[in-house]
């Protein structure tokens, strides 16, 4: 849940509350009846009333719906990632080392000047899988669909040999295409 719903939901428990302490008052004879009807009577002739029971409807239909909503699938880049499971324990690795092997992976193919990867792990009723997604700059001379076609293979068939993942979909998107690698930029420690 959303931080807006969390505060929506905060402002109707509040008066629901509020409202239900008021009825228990009036129930039992804390609060004189002269006194809750007078209050009673000038509240439901006032349009800042309407107003706000018009305001508390709509949050309320909105929660509702929340409440039957679908939730979406979660991705997340951050955390481990289950490779094999068993009754002796598990291994997971990093969704970070993941990332930087397959961004080395990507550096190794011929015509790849620079790559940004992204590595998701989705989770669905079935299991957990993998996606990887790879923004590049090619060189020119590059023949793009053989180099995108070379550099998924590559990923798959090494991500299958070292860590056991058969058919990890590997989405490319070319970001640029240049006539140098670019100019790195040097870190001080």
């Amino acid at each position: 849940m959303g931080i807006i719903n969390r505060f929506l939901l905060l402002l109707l428990s509040l008066t629901a509350a509020a409202l239900a302490l008021a009825v228990i008052g009036a129930a039992a004879g804390w609060l004189p009846e002269t006194v809750w009807l007078e209050e009673l009577r000038y509240a439901l002739t006032r349009k800042e009333t309407l107003a706000g029971a018009g305001i508390a409807f709509l949050i309320s239909l909105k929660l509702l719906g929340q409440v039957f909503a679908r939730s979406k699938e979660k991705a997340t880049s951050k955390g481990e990632y289950v490779i094999t499971s068993g009754p002796d324990g598990e291994v997971r690795v990093a969704l970070d080392a993941i990332r930087n092997f397959v961004d080395r992976l990507a550096r190794e193919v011929h015509g790849v000047y620079d790559v940004r990867v992204k590595v998701q792990a989705k989770n669905h009723k079935e299991g957990a899988t993998l996606a990887v997604a790879l923004a590049l700059t090619a060189g020119r001379q590059a023949d793009i669909p053989k180099l995108s076609a070379q550099l998924a293979q590559h990923i798959q068939q090494q991500l299958a040999q070292t860590m056991e993942l058969p058919e990890v979909p590997v989405d490319i998107v070319v970001a640029d295409i240049a006539d140098r690698q670019p100019a790195r930029k040097h870190r001080v420690v």
